[in-house]
């Protein structure tokens, strides 16, 4: 560039500062400079927050690897085993009318799991793109719904439920939480002792966050393990558990949309503590919750 004239002119046409005009950059040569030191720094942050969101990128890509390929391992086994009931049916021709019945009811339960990962998948969808329209949340409502949800599961496997006498009021939106509640008290459910104990809590931490949990009594889950469960294809069905794989997951989204945090403690033979934050509502103070209660103090037993 020959002139100093045209470098400010070059300048001006590759970055137009506000409230600036060329006459004004000839005037001062230190303007150029000024200039200079924006772009400098313009370019610094911009090459920072590009570096950001391509690590998130490739993070989030990762993430949608793990799971495409857990959800195709997951249908590809309920597939399988509706095209051999189907396939037997169909080229068996002395099936009793007991034994028909049985592989009608085997393909209507295949058919069921198969419907469970599709809303599971739904769900996952709907929680990774929607904004939620957070506000406060009555808690006892919300496990008192999950607790009709799976009032079959519970009866069924004579599972004994210890609530507290009160609950927090959290802020979050209430069918999500619900989701998160239902996954944690059915896991309590299938994977604690025989017969099941679950205790459920909630109780306020020094950061203004609320903390909630369900303890089961059942074998605990190997440490190596822990670290693996929120994330897609975890590995507890390896451990010899039935499940699509999907809830934890769809837990760890869910609570981390509304600002909190989830997490499992858990030792083996002593039962496994899963729990989530959220923060609190100010129509729920602390000092409102009752100091005795015994599912608070064990969860406050447990450092977060």
């Amino acid at each position: 560039m020959s002139s100093y004239e045209e470098c400010v002119s070059l300048l001006e046409f590759l970055y137009r500062k506000p409230g600036v005009s060329l006459p004004e950059f000839a005037k001062a040569r230190e303007t150029s400079d000024d200039l200079l030191r924006d772009i400098f720094d313009d370019l610094q942050r911009s090459r920072a927050q590009l570096r950001e969101q391509v690590s998130a990128l490739q993070t989030r890509n990762t993430e949608l690897e793990a799971f495409a390929h857990m959800v195709a391992h997951d249908l590809k086994e309920p597939l399988t085993a509706l095209i051999i009931h189907v396939d037997l049916i169909d080229h068996i021709s002395n099936l009793t009318s007991e034994e028909l019945k049985e592989y009608l009811r085997q393909i209507g339960s295949t058919a069921y799991g198969m419907n469970r990962i599709v809303n599971s998948l739904l769900l996952f969808a709907e929680v990774s793109k929607a904004e939620a329209p957070v506000g406060p949340v009555q808690m006892d409502r919300v496990v008192a719904n999950v607790q009709d949800r799976l009032s079959h599961m519970i009866q069924e496997r004579r599972a004994q439920i210890v609530l507290p006498e009160a609950w927090p009021d959290a802020i979050g939106y209430g069918p999500w939480i619900e989701e998160v509640w239902a996954n944690f008290l059915s896991n309590a459910l299938k994977y604690g002792g025989q017969p099941p104990r679950v205790e459920l809590g909630g109780s306020p931490r020094s950061d203004g966050m609320l903390r909630f949990w369900t303890r089961d009594n059942g074998a605990g889950i190997p440490p190596e393990i822990c670290s693996r469960l929120f994330i897609p294809d975890n590995p507890i069905n390896r451990l010899g558990h039935s499940g699509d794989g999907l809830g934890l997951p769809i837990a760890y989204t869910i609570v981390e949309k509304l600002g909190g945090q989830v997490g499992v403690e858990s030792e083996m033979g002593k039962g496994s503590l899963f729990f989530f934050t959220l923060p609190a509502s100010p129509s729920f103070p602390a000092q409102n919750l009752p100091p005795a209660e015994s599912n608070l103090l064990l969860a406050e037993s447990y450092p977060a």
